[in-house]
């Protein structure tokens, strides 16, 4: 969180001194060898936070204010933005502090590393006073001081940037009831927040450096969606981005690199299962809570995390690859506004996809048509609809599909590509290939059916000697570097040599048209 950059003036000694970045956020305070350090404030725009307090050797240390600022959005019933008052260590929260949630609820006690953890005391919203224990921010004990029973509805919190806006979905509950069904879908967050909260952190990495920690794109979200096979609903990914519209433009609510803040997530994926499964749990009390909890327990966290399609499978290779995808994005919107000109948000379907690569000459006899429309249907258990809505992640991912094939043999002889890749011929024209069992994770057991004494053929096998041990780990490592340098390698020679310069004739020669016909209609009229 905290940005690791100084102004270059700053002095070894001791200073105050404001600092504005170049993303736009601002740190006023004290400065000790380039670093903060001292009594200062740090305003970071674009994650919607402010520190003030004490900083060490750049982070956070000592005393200090965090606030997360919310808008206060009506029918919510949020009337504060949620902050934290007390100690901090080396960045964390840690040590004692107060916590104030968005909806009025209030926790003060024990913080161990960002959790809360150990005694402490809780305010609910409604002002009831809990005397409480953590551990790694899970509730172990809660007794209340009036002697009442402590019910479910008093320990519903959604804190710092988990606060949910609801506020269209929620009109289609009676006014009577929205503040209880509110309630009752905070306590589904509030049950999963830990989970959640490593979702979305794994997927803001996807195509990113290890040490790189930022808000979560929509490209990542896209691939989370259809990791968790939200797009089998018959919902449309580029339906869903209307549900994080905020105050985005019609050119931004499509776009891969528009930020989704963890509560964006979280209220779009309580729309999501609104809309997946809100006729088969009409005969629910609580409807919207029943069906988030469906969708969290039946979708989200049994298929989170487990990354699938061309792009992010392959952590070094996404990381290099994203860097194409500014200028393949210009590419879309350039076909979006070709094909659907009426239209100002950037929409294009499976069969525009299928023209483009017609219009540009990409189809041979290595690619097919037949190959691309594998390609295309690599992901999905049924073939789609020409026509269905696609987003660019499924139009970049197919770029990637399309390199493996047209750029097979980028190596010096198509015997070492088939090595590299685990590829052969049969292969390349039956994509996608079928994972085996050991790549998804599974092993084969054996063992004493009668005692349930259960062993892995791993563990049945001698020990490797140490050595061998090492060698192998290293062989495995060099042999996954090679395999990403070599995918690499078929996307940039796929995208500099065929693609781009594909696209480049083809706007040369409409532009070359389009004068023609502005000719032959201007000597038209003059005759």
């Amino acid at each position: 969180m905290c940005l690791d950059s100084s102004p270059a003036s700053a002095s070894d000694a001791q200073t105050r001194f404001v600092n504005s970045y170049q993303s736009g956020d601002t740190y006023s305070g004290e400065w000790k060898n380039n670093t903060r350090h001292g009594e200062g404030t740090m305003i970071w725009v674009e994650l919607g936070q402010r520190y003030i307090g004490k900083w060490e050797h750049g982070v956070q240390h000592g005393l200090g204010k965090h606030i997360w600022i919310l808008k206060n959005i009506s029918g919510t019933h949020y009337f504060q933005s949620p902050h934290y008052m007390g100690d901090f260590f080396k960045g964390q929260r840690h040590g004692q502090g107060s916590f104030y949630y968005a909806g009025g609820a209030i926790y003060r006690g024990g913080w161990k590393n960002n959790t809360k953890h150990g005694q402490g005391k809780f305010t609910t919203k409604d002002g009831r006073k809990l005397e409480v224990e953590f551990v790694d921010d899970k509730m172990l004990t809660a007794r209340s001081t009036d002697g009442l029973p402590v019910l479910e509805s008093d320990l519903s919190v959604v804190g710092d940037d988990m606060a949910l806006n609801l506020e269209s979905l929620l009109e289609k509950v009676p006014e009577r009831n929205r503040r209880t069904e509110l309630k009752h879908v905070e306590s589904v967050v509030s049950l999963h927040r830990s989970e959640l909260r490593i979702i979305y952190g794994f997927y803001s990495r996807l195509g990113r450096s290890p040490d790189y920690s930022l808000l979560m794109s929509r490209l990542q979200l896209w691939r989370l969606l259809k990791d968790c096979s939200i797009h089998a609903h018959e919902l449309p990914l580029t339906r869903i981005d209307f549900f994080i519209k905020g105050e985005a433009s019609g050119e931004e609510i499509h776009s891969p690199f528009t930020t989704v803040h963890l509560r964006e997530l979280l209220s779009c994926l309580v729309v999501v299962a609104y809309c997946i499964y809100h006729k088969d749990m009409m005969s629910q009390r609580h409807l919207l809570a029943s069906c988030f909890s469906k969708l969290i327990t039946d979708n989200i966290l049994p298929n989170a995390r487990k990354v699938k399609g061309f792009l992010f499978r392959q952590p070094g290779f996404a990381v290099e690859a994203v860097k194409y995808t500014e200028r393949c994005w210009e590419v879309f919107e350039a076909f979006c506004r070709v094909y659907v000109s009426h239209r100002d948000d950037r929409i294009m379907t499976f069969r525009h996809l299928m023209l483009m690569f017609k219009h540009l000459h990409l189809l041979d006899d290595q690619l097919t048509f037949m190959r691309l429309v594998k390609i295309i249907t690599a992901a999905r258990a049924d073939p789609p609809c020409v026509e269905l809505e696609i987003t660019f992640l499924e139009f970049f991912e197919v770029l990637v599909g399309c390199a493996k094939v047209k750029c097979l043999q980028v190596s010096e002889t198509l015997e070492e590509d088939q090595v590299l890749l685990g590829l052969t011929i049969k292969s390349a024209e039956n994509l996608p290939e079928e994972e085996t069992d050991e790549a998804k994770g599974h092993s084969q057991l054996t063992g004493n059916v009668e005692t349930g004494e259960m062993k892995s053929q791993d563990e049945q096998i001698p020990p490797f000697a140490e050595h061998e041990v090492r060698q192998h780990e290293e062989d495995v490592h060099k042999n996954r570097t090679k395999t990403q340098t070599h995918l690499l390698l078929q996307l940039q020679m796929f995208l500099e040599h065929h693609f781009f310069p594909a696209v480049a004739h083809y706007h040369r020669v409409t532009e070359k048209m389009e004068e023609v016909l502005l000719k032959e209609a201007q000597n038209s009229k003059g005759l």
